[in-house]
């Protein structure tokens, strides 16, 4: 594996480049520390692993939905909410007490 500080990356980010294009990997840290690894999107690890740990990310963010989620997981509805339970990942967001606060207006009316 490839290292690469990130002033270095800051200053030379066809380092970066030149290695996803040629299929490489490359650990980026500073001051010496591991931050992150830069993958190319077809290396092998990225369909045995790496690919379901970027859409969990992704549908915690919001970027997808829990159906392109599923897909991607290769699971049901029902095995992917299974999933995030026992990641302790929510599968719905919402504002209990802004939800609370609308159903007192609701009755109050």
């Amino acid at each position: 594996m490839n290292t690469i500080g990130i002033k270095e990356l800051q200053t030379n980010p066809g380092k970066l480049s030149h290695a996803l294009l040629h299929n490489e990997y490359l650990l980026i840290t500073r001051r010496g520390e591991p931050l992150g690894v830069a993958l190319p999107f077809g290396l092998p690890l990225l369909e045995n692993g790496m690919k379901n740990w970027v859409a969990l990310k992704a549908f915690q963010a919001g970027d997808i939905s829990l159906g392109q989620l599923g897909k991607v997981l290769g699971k049901n509805k029902h095995d992917t909410l299974a999933l995030l339970g026992e990641l302790n990942i929510p599968f719905a967001d919402y504002d209990l007490q802004e939800d609370l606060q609308t159903l007192e207006a609701l009755f109050n009316a």
